[in-house]
């Protein structure tokens, strides 16, 4: 399974989604448009979510739980690969 880990560079991504979330829930507050207070109100638990998950992704060392027992190490399949080959051949 591929490893995806955020960067330093989605920390941009993570300040632009924050922003834009207090200049929608501002304008929405300031013009008592609904839509936008619906936007804006949205916006803050995704926001919230992002921050977290980049936050924990971006800390020094391996996540915990991973520990590489999920990915099979080069010699698993080549064995059981050439098991199988043997078998068909007999």
């Amino acid at each position: 399974m591929v490893n995806l880990r955020s960067g330093r560079q989605d920390r941009l991504l993570v300040i632009m989604v924050w922003l834009l979330t207090v200049v929608v829930l501002g304008l929405g507050i300031a013009t008592t448009s609904p839509i936008l207070l619906v936007w804006g109100v949205l916006g803050l638990p995704a926001a919230v979510f992002l921050s977290y998950v980049h936050l924990r992704d971006t800390r020094s060392g391996p996540p915990a739980g991973s520990g590489g027992a999920a990915e099979p190490t080069s010699a698993e399949p080549t064995s059981a690969e050439s098991g199988s080959t043997d078998d068909s051949s007999s």
